[in-house]
């Protein structure tokens, strides 16, 4: 797929993609109530999307050095920069609803609600100290400049960034961009299971003592289920563009080409190498968009029937309302009748 077509295609996917976050915002600024949000899914999902902005953004900043050499090697592409406003917007999104369901968590606070806000914030702060923060220190200042070279040196040139990024590669990139958000959704379904246990056996004793209470509808799974699949449909189809977005120079194989069509094929590469460089350069951000896009998709139908369970509580509230409107209408129009006839006589 050329550029050509990839463009407009990421231009838009790019808009929905941060047009998805903005419900989310919207109804925790609304309802000001974080009830039923797993600590764990908003954690493992931030520091997913985090490290996803420090290798990609890493890359293109190495890219950007290289085109500054005569002649430049290689240069940076719109498909470049585009990648880098969809991650960078996510990872602000993504932040704002993290920081907003913390600070509202305080208004219904668990026994170890302070124990827990801290240790959150305290392992994403670890996190941003070995990701963004050394990244942020290397493009803007020479702190991490060679002796022989201090001043305005190339970014290849500077060990620290590329050392750390390479150490994430083989030990801490499947943690973060597979396990993680897997435990988060993990979390987060479960939680949403077990409110929805506890409001079935709510129901089932107030049915029992004949006092029906409606559920709120500020649920905040409930507000949210509709906006998860969509992101599930949106993230499904950036997962997909994913491989065409990324530029040339890192979909080109490896091997090197013949000179001579009469020399024999060179041996095919072992998988392993295959796949790590799949996995470095396209394949943690296709199959995060794809873990995010089902996750999503698993916690808006459990929102969904959530609410289908909901409704008929509702509707048989309503209805033994109305019952009881009916039942004191004959008592109000006979105690008016009567008041009537008293004042007449």
């Amino acid at each position: 797929m050329g550029q050509i077509l990839v463009l407009p295609f990421s231009v838009i996917i790019l808009a929905l993609t941060w047009a998805s976050f903005v419900p989310q915002i919207q109804y925790v600024w609304q309802t000001k109530d974080t009830r039923g949000i797993s600590s764990a899914y908003l954690l493992f999902n931030l520091l997913c999307i985090t490290q996803h902005v420090f290798f990609h953004s890493l890359d293109v900043a190495n890219i950007w050095a290289l085109s500054k050499l005569d002649p430049p090697p290689v240069s940076v592409s719109p498909l470049d920069w585009l990648n880098i406003a969809q991650l960078s917007g996510v990872w602000i999104l993504s932040n704002i609803f993290f920081a907003l369901c913390l600070y509202y968590s305080h208004l219904h606070p668990p026994t170890n609600h302070r124990l827990r806000i801290l240790l959150i914030l305290s392992i994403y702060a670890f996190f941003l100290l070995f990701t963004l923060v050394p990244l942020i220190l290397d493009l803007t200042t020479d702190v991490f400049c060679p002796p022989s070279h201090p001043h305005n040196c190339l970014l290849p040139e500077r060990d620290i960034v590329p050392f750390l990024r390479g150490v994430q590669c083989f030990y801490l990139l499947p943690v973060t961009t597979v396990i993680l958000p897997i435990l988060g959704f993990y979390k987060q379904a479960q939680l949403q299971r077990r409110r929805r246990r506890q409001q079935q056996r709510r129901q089932q004793q107030q049915q029992h003592e004949q006092t029906i209470t409606p559920t709120s509808t500020s649920d905040l799974n409930l507000l949210l289920a509709r906006p998860r699949l969509f992101q599930t449909v949106i993230f499904a189809l950036s997962a997909i563009l994913w491989v065409f977005r990324l530029p040339p120079g890192q979909q080109q194989s490896h091997d090197p080409p013949l000179a001579d069509p009469s020399q024999p094929a060179p041996l095919p590469r072992p998988w392993l190498p295959l796949f790590m460089d799949w996995w470095v350069f396209i394949g943690y951000l296709i199959v995060d968009d794809a873990i995010f896009a089902i996750g999503q998709g698993v916690l808006g139908y459990l929102g969904l029937r959530k609410a289908a369970a909901v409704a008929p509580a509702e509707a048989r509230s309503q209805r033994d309302d109305d019952d009881d409107d009916a039942e004191r209408r004959p008592l109000l129009v006979a105690s008016e009748e009567h008041s009537i006839y008293r004042s007449e006589s």
